[in-house]
């Protein structure tokens, strides 16, 4: 899908500098996209989610840990049309996966490690913004948001998520850059398999390995993914993991997650 507005690429490069030449732009991409335990990608892959069905990003309102997990709040799932929120509860349920089960970007998740990192981020989301006033107000505050999605394209990495950002009321907003600031929960800024962007309008998330669909593959076609979230029952679906052939089947700790077997 083309989106109705220009997006920004992130570089860094000043801009009187020389252009760089192809090798650097793959070197400074596979920087981008590496994807060490998996966790940087099932983070943007929460952002994005959270953003798609809660239409915001304010994590200290719809999210808690609790028993040393994140969840959602009753007050987050009251923003999802399902009062679930599935995909984004799918993706926190990656938090209970057993350990050498899951393959994202062909790395071996670790769940004990992403679980571990979303409470560290999220506690750290909220003192940023419990001291939001004086010094810190740059660094973590933000303006009152709606974010719906504008469009679904190739990425860098994978794919970039763009979403129209207004105030409640549907007005422009007067800085969505500092949007960036509601994203301490999943790593930004030392996370840059976010890759953050902003127009006036929009603003970006890329990339993700299918943990948010936007449209259902067909039966016919054969899915290069070692793990597929999906609402509706891809059982025994044609899939390929890391150059080997299998077909989809439930995993053991999420009705919506499917692993390649």
């Amino acid at each position: 899908m083309t989106s109705l507005f220009p997006l920004f690429t992130m570089t860094f490069l000043a801009c009187t500098e020389a252009p760089q030449s192809s090798e650097s732009i793959e070197q400074m991409e596979q920087a981008l996209c590496e994807n060490v335990d998996g966790v940087p990608s099932a983070m943007a892959g929460l952002a994005v989610a959270t953003a798609t069905e809660l239409g915001r990003w304010e994590p200290t309102v719809d999210f808690e840990v609790k028993r040393g997990e994140l969840r959602l709040t009753a007050a987050g799932k009251r923003r999802c049309d399902d009062g679930e929120c599935w995909n984004t509860r799918a993706i926190l349920d990656l938090q209970d996966a057993p350990r050498r089960d899951v393959t994202l970007g062909g790395k071996s998740f670790d769940s004990m490690s992403f679980r571990r990192s979303l409470a560290r981020n999220f506690n750290e989301q909220q003192r940023c913004e419990d001291g939001h006033a004086g010094r810190d107000r740059e660094r973590c505050g933000a303006e009152r948001h709606e974010l719906t999605l504008d469009s679904v394209s190739p990425g860098a990495c994978d794919t970039v998520y763009t979403f129209q950002a207004t105030t409640p009321r549907g007005a422009p907003l007067r800085e969505p850059e500092r949007l960036a600031n509601k994203l301490v929960y999943v790593g930004y800024p030392e996370n840059e398999y976010l890759s953050f962007t902003s127009t006036e309008t929009t603003v970006s998330i890329d990339p993700t390995y299918w943990l948010n669909p936007t449209s259902e593959t067909s039966s016919g076609a054969c899915a290069a993914a070692c793990l597929r979230i999906s609402s509706t029952n891809i059982s025994g679906q044609c899939c390929s993991c890391n150059g080997a052939v299998g077909q989809f089947e439930r995993s053991s700790w999420s009705a919506t997650t499917y692993i390649c077997e």
